[in-house]
C-alpha cells in the first residue's frame, strides 16, 4: 500500500483460497505477480504456483518476499503475453496484469489447463467504475475492453463463466467444459 502497488483484496483472496479448497487445486499460474502476495497466500494451501511478472523491480520485492515465506513460487520474470514454451498442466490460472490484455492471457494460456480446471480474472469490476461516469480517455477505453472481455467469457462456448461483480473488486470464474 505505501508504494501503491495493488494487490487482490482481502475478499478476492478469500474466495479464491475457498475454491482452491473446495476443487483440491495443486498447481496455479498466475499472470501479474506485482509484490508475490497472491502467489504466496495461495502456496500456503499446499499448492505450487508458476508466475509470471514483468516488472523488473517488482520482481526482486516478489522474490525476497517468497524467499522470507519459503513459498513453492517460481516467478518467471517475463511478458507472460511474449512467453513461449509453457507445457505445463495447471488445475488453476489467476489473471491478475494489464486489464486490457485479459483476454490475450485468457486465449494464449486457456490450453494450460487440466480438465474440469479453471480461470479467475480480478478486478474484472475496476473499482465500480461507469464508462458514462469517466472523463478520461485512457479509463473508458479500459472500462470498454473490460466489458468486452465479459462478453467474451458469457459468450465462449469452451467454458461455462460467472461474473462476481461484487466480490472484491470482481472476479470472473471461468470452468472449462
Amino acid at each position: 500500500m505505501e508504494r501503491d502497488i495493488p494487490i487482490i483484496t482481502d475478499e478476492g483472496l478469500a474466495y479464491i483460497i475457498d475454491y482452491i479448497r473446495k476443487n483440491n487445486v495443486k498447481k496455479i499460474l498466475e499472470i501479474g505477480t506485482a509484490y508475490g502476495y497472491s502467489a504466496i497466500c495461495f502456496s500456503l494451501e499446499n499448492t505450487v504456483v508458476d508466475t509470471f511478472e514483468r516488472d523488473p523491480e517488482r520482481i526482486v520485492e516478489a522474490k525476497k518476499w517468497v524467499k522470507t515465506f519459503n513459498a513453492n513460487v517460481t516467478i518467471y520474470d517475463e511478458d507472460a503475453l511474449l512467453y513461449e514454451g509453457l507445457t505445463d498442466k495447471y488445475d488453476l490460472i489467476f489473471i491478475d496484469a494489464a486489464k486490457s490484455q485479459y483476454q490475450k492471457f485468457f486465449e494464449k494460456f486457456k490450453h494450460n489447463l487440466n480438465t474440469d480446471s479453471a480461470i479467475i480474472c480480478d478486478n474484472i469490476s475496476f473499482h465500480q467504475l461507469k464508462i458514462e461516469d469517466v472523463k478520461n480517455r485512457n479509463t473508458k477505453a479500459l472500462l470498454r475492453k473490460l466489458e468486452a472481455f465479459k462478453t467474451f467469457l458469457i459468450e465462449n462456448k469452451d467454458f461455462d463463466s460467472i461474473i462476481l461483480p461484487e466480490v472484491g473488486d470482481g472476479l470472473s470464474v471461468s470452468k472449462k467444459k
